[in-house]
């Protein structure tokens, strides 16, 4: 990798170290060791003036408003679960989808109290609220997913948050994200999913075999896609760029 300059030597404090981890019956994977990185990460306390003052402030005044829905992938950094309430500040979304965060204890680090928190089984994806007038059900947590029925004043929207690492089946997770559409009744229905299926349909640069399970996922269930393949990346490693779903 030093060869083909795709990784090189840092000299930084805060350089973190690459090393490779064996997969059960797989090859060698590249990972990044933030252990070091993490132990010497020092919180911001006051970044703002009180943050639960600020989240009062932005609240939406009525559900007949549209959802405004954020979703990230935090990459199980600790600086960047850290900030997202200063994110979620600037964009003033109602509803947060995660995957990926860096938790301890079983708690996203860092996140304001008034936010209520949805955890699938893993912990690797979640669902925040932030707006306290939304009226909230808990209808499935599952190993990579969770769900919730929203009450807007119009009709229920039921969200669904997964993620599936690169070396997870994206089969069985298909199965589960199946079971809690056929037992909804409505079909008012919000997924956002970060499965590792690459598919230039929605802005990665080539197709992997996953992708196209989630093609026919997409087509029987008649779901849309709402990444648009010119849609500016929302994430970008090294060469790979692309868009979690």
């Amino acid at each position: 990798m030093l060869d083909l300059k795709i990784i090189e030597i840092g000299q930084s404090d805060y350089a973190s170290p690459m090393i490779l981890v064996e997969s059960p019956g797989k090859d060698l994977r590249p990972c990044i060791d933030y252990r070091r990185l993490n132990s010497i990460v020092r919180t911001q306390y006051f970044p703002l003036p009180n943050i639960e003052e600020r989240i009062g402030q932005w609240q939406r005044p009525s559900t007949q408003d549209p959802l405004k829905i954020l979703q990230i992938s935090l990459a199980r950094a600790k600086v960047s679960t850290n900030r997202l309430h200063l994110t979620a500040s600037a964009i003033k979304p109602d509803i947060i989808q995660v995957e990926e965060q860096y938790h301890y204890n079983n708690k996203i680090t860092e996140i304001p109290k008034l936010w209520k928190t949805f955890y699938s089984t893993n912990q690797n994806t979640a669902i925040l609220i932030l707006s306290v007038q939304l009226k909230t059900a808990l209808l499935a947590t599952k190993v990579s997913i969770v769900a919730l029925k929203i009450r807007t004043s119009s009709y229920p929207i039921t969200i669904i948050s997964v993620y599936a690492s690169p070396a997870q089946e994206v089969r069985t997770t298909l199965q589960e994200i199946q079971e809690i559409i056929t037992s909804l009744p409505e079909k008012a229905i919000i997924i956002g999913a970060n499965l590792n299926g690459h598919n230039t349909l929605w802005g990665f640069r080539s197709n992997n075999n996953k992708s196209n399970e989630v093609l026919d996922f997409i087509l029987i269930n008649n779901l849309y896609i709402l990444n648009k393949s010119d849609a500016p990346p929302t994430f970008q490693r090294n060469n790979n760029v692309g868009c979690q779903i």
